[in-house]
């Protein structure tokens, strides 16, 4: 008798397995499933490596849903507090590939200048300087906006590529980018917000691709959290100076003042093979 198709496919030893996730992040994992954990005091490169209540990323259940998640807290004196992810030596984006990212999370507010993602050059003193070819923040009118970073002069020439609502508070959502790291002036880029596909803006064709950029002129990786958006320096509440060691163990600032920032982030998957892959992260 012969094998049905379906038992041919299944005992064949040419049938590939189905692909490995570079990053397969859900609520109660631990941190190190997502990345490499960063905290930053409010001066440039003020690496903190304990804060307390004061500044955290921690596995926890989301107090508005009841969700498991990553809590990522700053107060008002505080820069950082993202994960970095893609950086070990195996997973590490490299040139003419695409990746797809699914990013699912909560953000209790939005400022002007908050970043919630980044794909981040780490070398960007090497030519072309660089930087951050993808900059993800909340503007004044609290939309939510990317920039695109042309290559060359110091690093920080950015161009707004896109902007729409996105809304903060009891409501989730899932943005979802497809990157392309061609290196000859090719690579492109698709963004979905809650499992809508987005347009770029006018000046950029108003197309659903963002073609001809330049997205790894160097060793770069994404980062998930909260970063900027901090008080001003010249109000001290104790939490704006860098403590030895890294260590600080001051207080933590009074419930309502602002700049207090809380995210969620219930899944994070990304793929070198196909959107598919990520669908569940990325809300499709």
């Amino acid at each position: 008798m012969k094998l049905s198709l379906l038992t041919a496919l299944v005992s064949s030893p040419f049938i590939l397995a189905a692909a490995k996730l570079i990053v397969d992040f859900k609520g109660g994992d631990q941190p190190s499933t997502l990345g490499n954990l960063e905290l930053e005091g409010q001066s440039l490169g003020c690496k903190i490596t304990s804060a307390g209540n004061a500044a955290f990323i921690r596995s926890e259940k989301d107090p508005a849903t009841g969700k498991d998640a990553l809590h990522y807290h700053r107060d008002p004196h505080f820069r950082r507090a993202e994960v970095r992810a893609m950086s070990e030596a195996n997973n590490q984006a490299v040139e003419d590939k695409t990746y797809y990212i699914g990013y699912n999370f909560r953000l209790e507010k939005a400022h002007d200048g908050l970043v919630i993602f980044q794909w981040k050059k780490w070398d960007k003193e090497v030519a072309p300087k660089q930087n951050i070819p993808l900059y993800v923040h909340f503007n004044s009118d609290l939309d939510l906006v990317i920039e695109y970073t042309i290559p060359g002069t110091d690093g920080s020439n950015r161009e707004i590529v896109w902007t729409g609502p996105l809304s903060a508070g009891s409501t989730s959502h899932s943005l979802g980018f497809i990157i392309n790291t061609n290196n000859k002036g090719k690579g492109w880029l698709e963004f979905y917000v809650d499992g809508k596909q987005q347009k770029f803006n006018a000046a950029h064709g108003g197309s659903s691709r963002l073609e001809n950029v330049f997205l790894l002129t160097g060793n770069t990786s994404p980062k998930f959290g909260i970063y900027r958006a901090e008080a001003a320096g010249n109000s001290d509440d104790g939490t704006r100076y860098c403590p030895p060691g890294g260590a600080y163990s001051g207080e933590v600032a009074p419930a309502g003042t602002d700049r207090i920032f809380d995210s969620y982030v219930y899944r994070v998957q990304i793929s070198d093979t196909s959107l598919e892959e990520v669908k569940e992260a990325a809300g499709l």
